[in-house]
């Protein structure tokens, strides 16, 4: 009578429910754990470690974005800068081009999107260059707000093989600029 009434379905959504939401809380109390020993590995200090994963907490409420996923960009700018606090302002900066920049549903709702983008762009600021097919899939996810980057900046394209691209690409612009370009729009408007 039960399987007829379709409580069993219910009762099954409900533990499925329930089951993703431990298992989010498990994550974030993982990554709340497990962020200051990453960071003191990489020569942080627990302190500025804890102001970070506060910072992002905070401005990451409400947000689609995982606080894990925060964690982890926040670990990849670091290791490359070596800088937990300027870290965190770069993924925040690029966290809110990328969800102001209209990127398709997919890839706001879609957590491994949004990682592989932050990743490229991790990787390309530790090597200090651009690559084509990273550069196109951020350019994708966030166009108007990186040609406003670009236009901060004084350069008028950002598509590859563009004034900003080629500037970035042969040295002219630094990722480091590039980044901290988007700080202060991200900051300031």
């Amino acid at each position: 009578i039960v399987a007829a009434l379709g409580i069993d379905k219910i009762i099954s959504t409900a533990f499925g429910i329930l089951n993703n939401s431990i298992d989010g809380a498990i994550s974030r109390l993982d990554t709340l754990n497990n962020y200051p020993k990453v960071m003191s590995n990489l020569g942080i200090s627990s302190e500025d470690a804890q102001k970070s994963i506060s910072k992002m907490s905070d401005k990451l409420s409400g947000l689609p974005t995982t606080l894990d996923a925060g964690a982890q960009a926040v670990q990849r700018f670091t290791s490359a800068n070596k800088d937990v606090n300027k870290s965190t302002d770069y993924f925040l900066a690029f966290n809110n081009a990328l969800l102001a920049g209209g990127a398709s549903a997919e890839i706001q709702a879609n957590a491994f999107a949004a990682a592989l983008l932050m990743e490229q762009l991790s990787q390309m600021y530790a090597v200090g260059t651009v690559d084509a097919q990273a550069w196109r899939s951020v350019l994708t996810a966030m166009p108007a707000q990186l040609q406003q980057v670009a236009t901060y900046m004084g350069y008028t394209s950002t598509a590859v093989g563009g004034d900003l691209y080629t500037a970035l690409q042969k040295g002219k612009v630094s990722m480091e600029h590039l980044m901290q370009a988007m700080v202060k729009l991200n900051t300031e408007g």
